[in-house]
């Protein structure tokens, strides 16, 4: 889609608001927000007494992110990561009630829980912990503003679109950089050492001006050692990597790992991600009715027929094989093949204009609608709106 409705996304949490839906049953967030920081346990009509393996309940949070969040759950319960289950992860600038599962729970412990950005309601007993993907879908309501003339003439094509391409949205790529492909890719040709100095020289544009000078200099004079004098102290993951380099010279695996497992992860995943995109794409145009398409890995086997050519010509393009997705030096970033939805369906959708009380005299924009698990509501919007 060419033409791009340009909106205000995420001014507020309030103006992202997400749902788990499992079933027919539905995580309903709150009447309204004033309740958060005021609302105390109330297991309802549980009987503590009547212990099962697994607690479920609804977490109800507001704009704070979902691993912060499973973080001040387990500290504050006594219980572990590992101990806490559920279906999928949620936004942070958004509104959002979810199902989680604790593995023997501590009664008294979450009887005392209180936080101003979670609330825990609507108690019941399991059998089992909640998994990824376990929920059927999420609702969402989601207000756009400041819409320009453009959005609001998109809204039609928004209507009458039945099935929408299921790409990665921008986000999955580095939405400050923009560089994990790039970092992915070194990383699975065993270019560590070039994946090192991409990650401590790349910058964003928004950056400010002492990161951009820092990084520029280090890439023009390649002292390591020089450069941990002079880079900012708020870049933590370049001053560890530079700190472990002075002690552990041209241990570069040992360097990237300083960055941490998730993001390093994150970073692969993206090249696996943006061939998907590409694969996607060419599928799309050509009017090729696939349900699913591969996510290309290391134990990979081409489709047949012309999706097979597409993903051919996209792996060469982008010069990999499916051997590269295998790190042997760093395993946990080994990235098997798996399927993933080409196109998804928008599902309840409801559509309404408003004048926006806080981007005066624009137009707001009112969407609510329901995805099914695993398809992301930003991936449905980025195809129609510039999101500012």
């Amino acid at each position: 889609m060419n033409e791009l409705g340009s909106v205000v996304f995420k001014h507020s949490p309030e103006d992202f608001i997400v749902e788990e839906v499992w079933d027919t049953e539905i995580c309903k967030i709150s009447e309204n927000s004033e309740v958060f920081g005021k609302t105390k346990v109330d297991f309802g009509r549980l009987d503590v007494n009547d212990r099962r393996d697994f607690m479920f309940c609804e977490m109800e949070k507001i704009n704070l992110d979902h691993f912060s969040a499973i973080e001040i759950l387990t500290r504050e319960i006594g219980k572990k990561i590992h101990e806490i289950g559920y279906g999928g992860t949620k936004d942070k600038i958004a509104w959002t009630c979810q199902r989680v599962s604790i593995f023997n729970p501590n009664i008294e412990l979450i009887r005392k829980f209180h936080n101003p950005n979670i609330i825990l309601k609507n108690f019941r007993w399991g059998k089992h912990k909640i998994k990824t993907g376990d929920l059927t879908g999420n609702r969402f309501r989601i207000v756009l503003r400041d819409a320009d003339k453009d959005a609001i003439k998109i809204l039609s094509k928004l209507r009458n679109s039945e099935f929408i391409p299921n790409y990665f949205g921008e986000q999955r790529f580095g939405s400050l950089r923009n560089d994990n492909v790039k970092i992915g890719k070194l990383i699975f040709k065993k270019k560590f050492k070039e994946a090192v100095f991409a990650f401590l020289t790349d910058f964003g544009q928004s950056e400010d001006q002492e990161v951009k000078d820092a990084k520029k200099k280090l890439k023009e004079k390649k002292d390591l050692n020089e450069a941990r004098a002079y880079f900012p102290s708020k870049l933590y993951a370049e001053k560890r990597i530079l700190d472990y380099l002075s002690s552990n010279e041209e241990d570069w695996i040992g360097a990237l790992k300083m960055i941490g497992e998730k993001t390093l992860l994150l970073m692969c995943q993206a090249v696996q991600s943006k061939i998907f995109n590409d694969i996607l794409e060419r599928v799309n145009d050509e009017g090729i009715n696939a349900k699913s398409l591969n996510l290309m890995g290391y134990n990979s086997e081409i489709s047949e027929g012309r999706v097979g050519k597409i993903e051919w010509e996209t792996m060469e393009l982008h010069d990999m094989r499916f051997d590269d997705f295998k790190v042997d030096k760093i395993p946990d970033l080994s990235l098997k093949s798996s399927r993933r939805k080409a196109f998804f369906k928008i599902m309840d959708l409801e559509v309404f204009t408003d004048d926006d009380e806080l981007f005066i005299p624009s137009k707001k924009i009112i969407l609510s609608f329901r995805l099914d698990s695993g398809v992301y509501a930003t991936t449905l919007l980025e195809q129609f709106f510039e999101l500012r």
